[in-house]
């Protein structure tokens, strides 16, 4: 979308309305959705029978093998428990839900599918597998893949009959993912690739791999088959957590892969591997959503039954606001989750299908999945420290859940691609679309200049459902803006270099986009007069929380920014900083919210 001229008030919501459908961080520039975006509350039939297959298959064949996973045991036939479960799950169906008919799938939405990844997900080593394989690699095949390899490969990975991985990160070559240094040269009918992959998911049971080598100096997608001379499996990691998951090297000396196995175009090796990235990232985002469902209720269900002087323990006050902490981060991270996987099913269907065309809809959600990526790693390690806070000495002990969801957790914040680095995608993204006119931030800038001219900030529309909390959200969206701006203006083309700003940026704009997509989901929610009082309490916290980290953020920010300010600068932060301003009773707010899980077990 092109702006490049002062819209009315009136088109400009409109515009950023159908933004804000788009991707693009178009959520930072307008009112919060007043009960359109999509919420699970809204799934259909299908998609709740299609989650319950997940849930059934996760309680009644992952949990019980959880121990089997976990030291990576095999069956008789010699096959690891891990993959029989996958192949399990494929004969479900569960490995192809996005998959077309004609492959071997059952046609489905990503929201669908990224459903069943949350429900599965009770167990880090088994998540990851089942992630690798069906996304990161499957995806690449049914998007850039001709329609020879689809129709070779697809209806194999969707049962499961093959498992693929994804070879990208090298000894060398970590987060900066397209200097690798894989060779392939074209000899004949062949190229023949020479190289390492390390760390690759999956890599000692694959059967297929998506590799990724430099071809006449420019880097290329393969579909390699493993099982050949030429390639050999290193010795599996030693790691700190989803130890019953493989992480191997692959060693490629004078592997044979055939001409028609190249995956799109030669040099199509950076839009392949960062498109499927965010991809990776989102459903990264929902394995950690359910994840940390499946801790919340087992650290209840703990806590209801230990009990010290004479009390359950879970009833203590401090043990009752990290409750509150796990419920309201679980719930706005459920928010902001759908409403991104829901966005993209609708620009892929106007897109009609999933084709190398139509991956712009994936990249304009480069910022919200790297945004639910950041935010689900890092909640899920708040919610299993936390569980083990809250179970004192049993929670480090091996025989408890919670010791290995810590240990299994932490993955999550490096698995595609760090944090770190996933903020300065946030942030990177963000500018990008504001030098390329992809948002109205220009007219959005107008409007939040002219407010602060006339010392007044207006909501732009009328709504009087959680009035309050919607006008205090907009009005860090303002401040967020407005600190984006002075970034921008001050340091010019050395912001790239300016990390720890563009970090507290995108955290900013983290912060925002979980209590605008909380206060959406609530809008909807609280159409059932019987959760009112919860769902109410729920996104105070979250608004209240949200609002204050925004300015803590943007202060340092703004330090940073000037050793002495003008006074119109200051005057103008001051006037942001109280317009955002949002005060309640936290304590209150997390008693209420305890409570109200402990007796109905809402939204975990």
């Amino acid at each position: 979308m092109k702006s490049g001229f002062l819209l009315s008030q009136k088109d400009l919501l409109q515009s950023v309305e159908k933004l804000s459908l788009k991707g693009s961080a178009g959520f930072l520039l307008g009112p919060t959705p007043s009960g359109t975006m999509f919420t699970r509350e809204q799934f259909t039939e299908e998609q709740k029978e299609v989650g319950k297959i997940a849930t059934d298959f996760a309680n009644s064949k992952i949990r019980p093998n959880d121990e089997k996973i976990e030291h990576k045991a095999k069956e008789e036939d010699g096959t690891p428990t891990i993959i029989k479960l996958v192949k399990e799950a494929g004969e479900l169906g569960l490995l192809g839900i996005d998959l077309p008919e004609e492959y071997g799938g059952l046609n489905m939405d990503f929201t669908t599918m990224m459903c069943t990844l949350e429900n599965l997900a009770i167990n880090g080593s088994y998540a990851a597998t089942h992630i690798a394989h069906l996304g990161i690699g499957t995806l690449p095949i049914l998007f850039f893949g001709n329609e020879e390899q689809k129709k070779k490969y697809l209806p194999k990975l969707a049962t499961g009959e093959w498992i693929s991985c994804y070879a990208l990160t090298e000894p060398g070559s970590g987060s900066d993912a397209l200097s690798g240094k894989t060779k392939a040269v074209l000899e004949g009918d062949y190229y023949i690739l020479n190289g390492t992959k390390q760390y690759i998911t999956n890599g000692s049971w694959a059967d297929l791999a998506i590799v990724f080598a430099r071809l006449d100096n420019q880097y290329t997608g393969f579909i390699v088959e493993l099982n050949q001379p030429g390639i050999s499996r290193g010795a599996e990691e030693k790691k700190m957590g989803i130890k019953g998951s493989s992480t191997v090297s692959l060693i490629f000396e004078n592997a044979k892969v055939p001409k028609e196995n190249l995956l799109g175009k030669v040099g199509d090796a950076a839009t392949i591997a960062l498109n499927i990235l965010n991809l990776g990232r989102l459903e990264l985002g929902f394995a950690t959503l359910g994840a940390a469902k499946d801790v919340a209720k087992y650290t209840i269900e703990y806590g209801k039954q230990r009990k010290q002087f004479a009390r359950p323990v879970i009833e203590f006050d401090m043990q009752m606001a990290k409750l509150a902490d796990m419920v309201s981060r679980i719930f706005s991270l459920d928010a902001l989750i759908y409403r991104t996987v829901s966005g993209i099913d609708a620009g892929l269907k106007s897109k009609g299908g999933h084709s190398a065309s139509d991956v712009d809809v994936i990249r304009n959600y480069a910022i919200e999945a790297s945004i639910c990526k950041v935010e689900g790693s890092e909640m899920l390690a708040q919610v299993a420290g936390d569980s083990v806070k809250m179970m004192g000495g049993y929670g480090y002990c091996e025989e408890y859940r919670s010791e290995k969801a810590v240990r299994d957790c932490f993955i999550n914040m490096i698995f595609e691609g760090t944090n770190d680095i996933n903020r300065l995608v946030i942030f990177d993204f963000l500018v990008k679309g504001i030098y390329n006119q992809e948002i109205p931030f220009r007219d959005f800038m107008e409007m939040v200049e002219s407010s602060l001219e006339k010392k007044n900030l207006a909501y732009p529309i009328e709504d009087s459902i959680l009035s309050k909390e919607k006008h205090k959200v907009y009005a860090a969206k303002c401040l967020t803006a407005w600190m984006i701006q002075q970034c921008i203006i001050q340091h010019g083309k050395d912001i790239k270099n300016q990390q720890q700003v563009m970090k507290n940026i995108s955290d900013m704009v983290i912060q925002i986009y979980a209590a605008d997509s909380s206060l959406s989901r609530a809008h909807y929610l609280l159409h059932d007069k019987k959760h009112a009082g919860l769902v109410s309490s729920l996104v105070r916290l979250i608004v209240s929380q949200s609002t204050s980290a925004i300015q803590n953020l943007g202060s340092q920010v703004f330090a940073s920014l000037w050793d002495t300010p003008s006074q119109k600068k200051q005057e103008e932060w001051n006037q942001l900083c109280s317009w955002a301003e949002y005060k309640e009773n936290i304590f209150a707010l997390k008693q209420e919210i305890a409570k109200a899980t402990l007796e109905e077990g809402l939204f975990i």
